[in-house]
C-alpha cells in the first residue's frame, strides 16, 4: 500500500494498493484490503474515496461483489468503539463516502448498475453487523434484559418490523419455566422478544417463514455454578446470538428480502441469588418436558429450548438459532468456526455456502441418537449435561433439538469461538465481532432466491 501525492487533478493522493495474485483474491482478502485502505485514508483525512475497479475479469467475481465486499470491509474497519470514555468528541466519520470509477466502454452502464447494487447489498450487510457488534460491546449494567427489549423495538420501529415483548407475568402464561428460571435470580426481570418481518404483496403471501432464535444472557455469572473470576467480564458478550439475529433482522428489512422472517430472542441474566435456580432442581418447560438442572452454568439451553418451541408453534419452513452456548466447540473449533448442527440438508448447503461468500465460516458437526439419550434425565425428561465433558456442544445441541418438531427443519450455531475477538483485525476492532447477521442474512437470501 503506497500513497502517492498528485497534481494536476482533484484528488490530492492516489492510494496504490496490491491485491496479489489475481487468481488467488477471494473475496475477504478484498475485505481486508478494503478495511486496510479505509484506515489509512481515515489516517489521511479523506473525506472521499473514488475506487478505480480492475478491468472487467482481473478478478475471479463480478462488479456487484467487488463493490459490496470493498464497502463491508471499510466500513466494518473503521467502526468506532469506546464510544463511553469521557472527553470522547464525536467527530464526523471518514471517509463520508465510497465511489468506484469505471472505465469507459460499451459495458459502463451495466457496471454501473452492478455497482449500485453491491453498494446497497453492502450498506444493509454492515449496518447489521454493526448494530450486532455494538449490542455485544454494550457493558452488562446499560444493556439488561429490559434495555435488549427496548433497543429491538427501536430498531424494529425503525426498519418497519413488528414488534411484541413478553413480560414475566406473559412468559408465566406459556409456563416458560426455562427462560424464567435462568432469570429468577436477578433483579433485572427477564424478556422474550419476537419481531416479524412481513415480505409485501403477493410475494408475501408465497414467500417462505423463517424463524431466527437468539440467546440473549445479558451477563452470564453461572448462577450458583458460578464461573472462575478470570474472563468473567467477557460474560457481556454472552448475548451475542441475540445481538446476530436481530442484525440479521435489520438486513432483512433493509434488503426487503421477501420472506416471512420471524426473530426470537430470550433475554435474561443469569445472577447467584438466594431465589436462583440450584443444582437438582427440577423445571418445567413451555412444551411441557421436565428437566433437571444439573448446572447453572448451562444456562442458555434452557432460554433457547422455550423460544424455540415458542418459534416452532407456528410451523415455520425453517428455523435456525445462534448461540454463544458451549466451551467445548470452542476447545473443539477455535475462534474462526462456528458450530453447525442440523436435521435439514437444505439448511446445512445454505449455511455453508452463506459462511463461504460472507467469511463467517461454519462447521458441520454431528448430532446423533446417542447424543439425544445422553441428555434423557432420571429424575426428570430431561437434564441440561450429557454423560461428561466429551462432546459437549453436541449433547447441548442434542438437548435443543428435543424442543424441535421433527418435522421442521432447524440448524443450530454454536458461535462462542467467533463471537468476540481479543484483538484488533483487519475489518474490526477489538471487541464483539457480530458475528452470524451476516451469515443469517445472506442464508436467508440464498434460502428464497
Amino acid at each position: 500500500m503506497l500513497p502517492v501525492p498528485c497534481l494536476g487533478v482533484k484528488a490530492g493522493w492516489i492510494l496504490v494498493i496490491g491485491l496479489g495474485k489475481a487468481d488467488e483474491v477471494g473475496l475477504e482478502t478484498l475485505r481486508k484490503v478494503a478495511g486496510r485502505a479505509a484506515k489509512r485514508a481515515k489516517a489521511m483525512k479523506a473525506a472521499r474515496v473514488l475506487v478505480q475497479l480492475p478491468a472487467s475479469g482481473a478478478v475471479g467475481f463480478d462488479d456487484r461483489a467487488f463493490a459490496r465486499c470493498w464497502v463491508e470491509g471499510a466500513e466494518l474497519a473503521l467502526a468506532p468503539i469506546g464510544e463511553l470514555k469521557t472527553g470522547n468528541k464525536k467527530t464526523p466519520d471518514l471517509p463520508r463516502s465510497w465511489k468506484f470509477l469505471v472505465q469507459p466502454s460499451g459495458k459502463k452502464a451495466a457496471r454501473d448498475k452492478a455497482l449500485r447494487e453491491g453498494l446497497v447489498e453492502a450498506q444493509a450487510f454492515s449496518a447489521g453487523c454493526l448494530f450486532a457488534r455494538h449490542l455485544v460491546n454494550l457493558p452488562p449494567n446499560i444493556l439488561t434484559p429490559k434495555d435488549l427489549a427496548a433497543r429491538a423495538r427501536r430498531m424494529a420501529r425503525t426498519e418497519g418490523l413488528t414488534c411484541r415483548i413478553l413480560n414475566v407475568a406473559q412468559m408465566k402464561k406459556l409456563n416458560m419455566g426455562g427462560i424464567l428460571g435462568v432469570g429468577q435470580g436477578s433483579r433485572q426481570e427477564p424478556r422474550l422478544i419476537d419481531l416479524q418481518y412481513q415480505a409485501g404483496g403477493a410475494a408475501g403471501r408465497k414467500a417462505p417463514t423463517i424463524a431466527l432464535v437468539g440467546k440473549g444472557i445479558t451477563f452470564d455469572s453461572g448462577g450458583i455454578s458460578l464461573k472462575p473470576g478470570a474472563g468473567m467480564d467477557l460474560m457481556k458478550s454472552d448475548m451475542g446470538g441475540a445481538a446476530a439475529v436481530l442484525g440479521a433482522g435489520l438486513i432483512a428489512a433493509r434488503l426487503k428480502l421477501p420472506v416471512n422472517l420471524r426473530v426470537i430472542v430470550p433475554t435474561a441474566e443469569n445472577m447467584p441469588d438466594g431465589l436462583a435456580v440450584k443444582p437438582a432442581d427440577v423445571i418445567t418447560m413451555a412444551s411441557g418436558k421436565t428437566v433437571e438442572v444439573l448446572n447453572t452454568d448451562a444456562e442458555g439451553r434452557l432460554v433457547l429450548a422455550d423460544a424455540l418451541w415458542y418459534a416452532g408453534r407456528d410451523k415455520p419452513d425453517y428455523i435456525i438459532d445462534a448461540a454463544t452456548l458451549t466451551g467445548a466447540c470452542v476447545v473443539a473449533l477455535g475462534s474462526h468456526f462456528a458450530g453447525l448442527m442440523s436435521n435439514s440438508g437444505t439448511l446445512i448447503d445454505a449455511i455453508k455456502q452463506a459462511g463461504g461468500e460472507t467469511f463467517e465460516r461454519v462447521w458441520h458437526l454431528p448430532v446423533v441418537d446417542e447424543h439425544m439419550e445422553e441428555v434423557e434425565g432420571t429424575w426428570s425428561d430431561l437434564k441440561n449435561l450429557g454423560k461428561g465433558r466429551e462432546g459437549g456442544a453436541l449433547t447441548a445441541a442434542a438437548f435443543l433439538a428435543h424442543f424441535v418438531d421433527d418435522e421442521t427443519p432447524w440448524a443450530h450455531l454454536d458461535i462462542a469461538g467467533p463471537a468476540w475477538s481479543n484483538s484488533a483485525r483487519a475489518t474490526g476492532p477489538k471487541g464483539g465481532t457480530g458475528f452470524g447477521a451476516r451469515l443469517m442474512a445472506r442464508a436467508v437470501q440464498i434460502l428464497v432466491s
